[in-house]
């Protein structure tokens, strides 16, 4: 745990970064996940708990004997020094004789394709060059474990993209074991072996890419994971079953009273005209986005988006029906947040917990 005054930065937090695997710790601003890697690296000390390296508590140590690196966002680079000298400054510092720095910086800026920009400044260099520099300082220490801040966060949408695919096949060719933190759901998605995703300090879902893009614990997690983001639409109880509120169309078997359904927009499918299965909905707006088009439609009291391929020419105020397989479908506590079948079962084991000891 890490308090500062009242507030808990890092509350509770415990994982586990394997050896050689890429883990981000992903969640908005200010949910702790900056200061929780500042805690590994030894910049900040935690109120309580413990931090192991390699099965060595390092709680206690400084920084420099952690044997870790860190690329920051802001680069962080030496504005008088070139290229070759910001990559092996801390070598130097650590008094590292000058053939083995020469050796290291041979091979390291080849990996990161600096070897015709070893004698320029900072200044002159792209976004993505000195992003480079920043790995190549942090490669060169041969250290095992790289801590990375928010590293893409100033580039543009094209360099991240190239620097997403640079810094996984560079992780994966080295082997290094890699805490990464973002905001970006797009770039935990695409980079990580795991995902810590934290909210307010606290562990949200930690898991696979795939486990929470498939089985969201929470519906923050289902929020937070998918672009658009996840449909969360209150249920309510209808004729037949469960409807979406303000609806008459069943889309559950049972009562749909305090629960709240779930379907990513890419998993509804979109019939127009009103005749038919599904349910009704009246289209909102349409956006074309080249691949493909986001529909926004009104179904009963609840406002729904469709991920559609290709171009769909659909006017405001157009009737359309709406369906999606059964195993699309997400079921969530609205009041806890939690996955509803989670809920029903720690309600099945507390109620079997009480008859053994009543």
């Amino acid at each position: 745990m890490k308090q500062f005054g009242r507030v808990k930065a890092v509350d509770d937090v415990s994982f586990r970064a394997e050896a050689g695997k890429f883990v981000v710790l992903l969640g908005p601003s200010g949910c702790g996940k900056s200061t929780l890697l500042r805690l590994i690296a030894g910049l900040e000390e935690p109120t309580t708990g413990r931090i192991l390296i390699d099965g060595r508590d390092v709680t206690k140590l400084a920084p420099e004997k952690r044997k870790v690196s860190m690329v920051f966002q802001s680069y962080a680079l030496f504005p008088h020094l070139s290229v070759a000298e910001n990559i092996v400054f801390g070598l130097k510092v650590r008094r590292l004789p000058a053939q083995k720095r020469k050796e290291r910086l041979a091979k390291v800026v080849e990996l990161v394709a600096l070897t015709e920009q070893l004698e320029r400044k900072p200044s002159q260099l792209s976004g993505g060059q000195r992003q480079r520099v920043a790995l190549a300082r942090a490669i060169v220490a041969e250290n095992s474990i790289c801590l990375m801040d928010e590293p893409l966060s100033n580039l543009d949408a094209q360099l991240r993209h190239g620097m997403r695919v640079e810094i996984r096949a560079l992780q994966q060719r080295l082997g290094m074991t890699v805490v990464y933190v973002t905001h970006d759901q797009v770039e935990a998605m695409s980079m990580a072996d795991r995902i810590v995703l934290i909210r307010e300090g606290r562990i949200e879902q930690e898991g696979s890419p795939e486990e929470l893009y498939a089985r969201p614990a929470t519906m923050f997690a289902a929020r937070f994971i998918g672009t658009p983001a996840m449909n969360l639409v209150a249920l309510a109880d209808g004729a037949g079953g469960a409807v979406i509120r303000g609806s008459a169309d069943v889309v559950l078997p049972g009562s749909g009273a305090g629960l709240t359904l779930g379907v990513r927009p890419e998993h509804v499918r979109l019939e127009e005209g009103a005749a038919g299965t599904g349910v009704r909905a009246t289209v909102t707006s349409a956006e074309y986005h080249g691949a493909d088009t986001i529909v926004t439609v009104q179904a009963g009291e609840e406002t729904l988006f469709v991920r559609a391929p290709g171009q769909l020419a659909l006017a405001g105020g157009a009737k359309v029906r709406l369906a999606w397989d059964p195993e699309a479908a997400h079921l969530f506590d609205s009041e806890t947040g939690l996955r509803a079948v989670d809920v029903r079962q720690q309600a099945r084991v507390a109620a079997a917990q009480h008859r053994k000891t009543g």
